[in-house]
């Protein structure tokens, strides 16, 4: 596997959770999502109701990324130490 490779899988989980949560806040500014608890006025996008992603999007996306940047981070450290050593003569 090849070195961009890696470090591109190590910021997945960080792209992920951001991504997800701008993502929903796009799209509930500009579909005018405006939903409440009982779904009484939903939002769709042709015949997708967006509520539930919305729900997740603003809700669990920007909790999520409390641990996932520093997981990614962690990773980013893993990934640059193991390219760093291999040139050094060790690792893979």
């Amino acid at each position: 596997m090849s070195w961009s490779t890696r470090y591109a899988l190590a910021l997945i989980p960080t792209a992920i959770t951001l991504g997800g949560w701008q993502l929903a806040v796009w799209a509930f500014g500009y579909l005018g999502c405006q939903g409440n608890i009982k779904e009484l006025a939903p939002c769709h996008a042709g015949s997708f109701n967006l509520l539930p992603w919305l729900g997740i999007g603003l809700f669990w996306c920007p909790l999520l990324s409390f641990l996932t940047v520093p997981v990614s981070a962690l990773f980013l450290i893993y990934v640059g130490a193991t390219h760093i050593g291999s040139h050094n003569g060790g690792g893979k």
